[in-house]
């Protein structure tokens, strides 16, 4: 049978012991959150080849030694970092309405790359690209991160089929790359009518790959 056309909808006793609940702030957080602060500010003022884990400790108030105990490289504390920021700074609810949802999601991925922080990160990405640690996490965070997105992606399709034949990945790379082209290549600006469009060109795109399955 044919695939679908891809569509947007609208809309044991009392005598076992109890688990411990995990705190989730305290301490641990606090540390957690200076050191991450302090990373992405000193990567965004000095670059990734002048960064090290000492300056990141000191700015970060630690010892060295609490660093190198959670993220044992340059490289790996970085994408930590990363990690943390994107989760926080891009938009993947889901709200019923999944144009809006789609043009949420890419405006938040336009106004981190365009920030000072987002973009040191993505130069670091490519102007260490030699290095194989930085390669093998550069990879480890965008598969995490397209892992979170795609379930943006999925939710904005009405055929569940449909949807699980998806190439996702393939989605949100039409969502994203002409936003980096932009930020990176070109330099036009990326306002809310290019992002609109470029939802809506996605959109259509992804619709006529699974028409011409049929």
């Amino acid at each position: 049978m044919g695939t679908q056309p891809v569509t947007l909808s609208s809309n044991e006793s009392d005598a076992a012991p109890r688990p411990v609940a995990r705190r989730t702030g305290g301490r641990s957080a606090r540390i957690r959150k200076a050191v991450f602060d302090s990373t992405l500010a000193l990567l965004a003022a000095n670059g990734y080849q002048s960064l090290t884990i000492e300056a990141v400790a000191a700015a970060a108030g630690v010892n060295k030694t609490t660093v190198y105990r959670n993220w044992p490289t340059k490289a790996a504390l970085v994408r930590a970092a990363a990690e943390d920021r994107s989760a926080t700074v891009v938009t993947t609810e889901t709200t019923g309405d999944p144009r809006r949802d789609l043009v949420a999601f890419l405006s938040s991925v336009a106004d981190n790359i365009n920030s000072p922080i987002g973009k040191a990160l993505m130069i670091a990405g490519l102007n260490e690209a030699d290095d194989p640690q930085v390669r093998q996490e550069r990879a480890e965070f965008w598969k995490h991160r397209f892992r979170a997105a795609g379930d943006l992606i999925r939710s904005a399709t009405n055929d569940r089929r449909a949807g699980d034949e998806l190439d996702v990945d393939a989605v949100i790379e039409q969502l994203i790359a002409p936003v980096f082209l932009r930020a990176f290549i070109t330099g036009a600006p990326i306002d809310r009518d290019f992002v609109q469009k470029t939802v809506d060109a996605a959109v259509h795109l992804t619709s006529c790959r699974a028409i011409r399955r049929d």
